[in-house]
């Protein structure tokens, strides 16, 4: 396929152009995420780094000015430009024959969804949510992992099933991009039944690792599933599932609920080294 002079100067500057936006947003990006490093070293290679990709994209827009005004003209010095010879096709075959369906099916039922599969934060939950910042969109949540111990501030040996007795129960997590101040809620469910909350505004490293968690009497913990749900803001970022093994009740009597849980502990954000 042949190009001429002026269609490759126009591909190189659509080029140049998706570069420099690209290496803006790397080097802000990488210069915001280095202020929130605690370490000093590390910031300032970060810092640095971000300003070399700006420094990249002054360059590409210098280079790219300069490609505009003067790369057409130098080309053709180099390139002349030769006559071209256009080809006259001497046969044109056309059909002699065009078949036309006689009839048109239009459907008459459109499939719609009646259920979503994104979980929604519960009512209580949204009602108590007081911090003044909005939502946090770039905020990544990893699976959340359920286990009975933690180790320096990080869940170890999850499982996805746990015999009974069963009391005290940790939802491991990794996160980045969290903002300080943003509302998050983690909620502990068994089927649609909520069974621990916890709902604060973050205080803690921007990324890194954490977890929720759940205690309850061995008696509140029913054979059945689980789910455990992240929410920042309103927002759902993640979920995790295990099970309680046993024989699952086929109705639930309001006299064995012996006692609600209050309060859950904050969970524990370990930053990344």
């Amino acid at each position: 396929m042949n190009i001429d002079i002026a269609t490759t100067i126009k591909t190189i500057l659509v080029l140049l152009g998706i570069a420099i936006v690209v290496s803006i947003i790397i080097g802000y990006r990488t210069i915001k995420s280095g202020q929130h490093l605690q370490f000093y070293r590390k910031r300032q290679d970060l810092v640095e780094r971000g300003w070399r990709f700006l420094l990249i994209a002054f360059g590409m827009v210098a280079f790219g000015l300069i490609l505009s005004r003067f790369g057409e003209p130098v080309a053709y010095i180099y390139f002349p430009p030769s006559p071209t010879t256009t080809t006259t096709p001497t046969i044109t075959q056309t059909p002699t024959i065009t078949q036309t369906p006689v009839a048109s099916f239009t459907p008459t039922i459109t499939m719609t969804l009646s259920v979503t599969l994104t979980p929604g934060l519960p009512a209580d939950v949204q009602s108590t949510i007081q911090t003044p910042m909005g939502v946090n969109n770039d905020a990544v949540f990893s699976d959340i992992q359920i286990s009975t111990k933690t180790k320096d501030g990080v869940v170890i040996e999850p499982q996805t099933s746990f015999d009974p007795p069963v009391t005290h129960l940790y939802g491991g997590f990794s996160y980045d991009a969290m903002a300080l101040g943003v509302q998050w809620s983690a909620v502990w469910l068994y089927g649609n039944e909520i069974k621990c909350i916890e709902t604060k505004a973050w205080t803690y490293a921007p990324g890194g690792y954490g977890y929720t968690d759940c205690q309850l009497t061995s008696d509140q913990w029913k054979p059945g599933e689980y789910s455990v749900q992240i929410y920042v803001g309103q927002t759902w970022k993640a979920s995790g599932y295990f099970t309680i093994t046993g024989a699952v009740p086929t109705t639930a009597a309001t006299s064995q609920l012996t006692a609600t849980p209050t309060l859950t502990p904050s969970p524990t954000a370990t930053p990344k080294p």
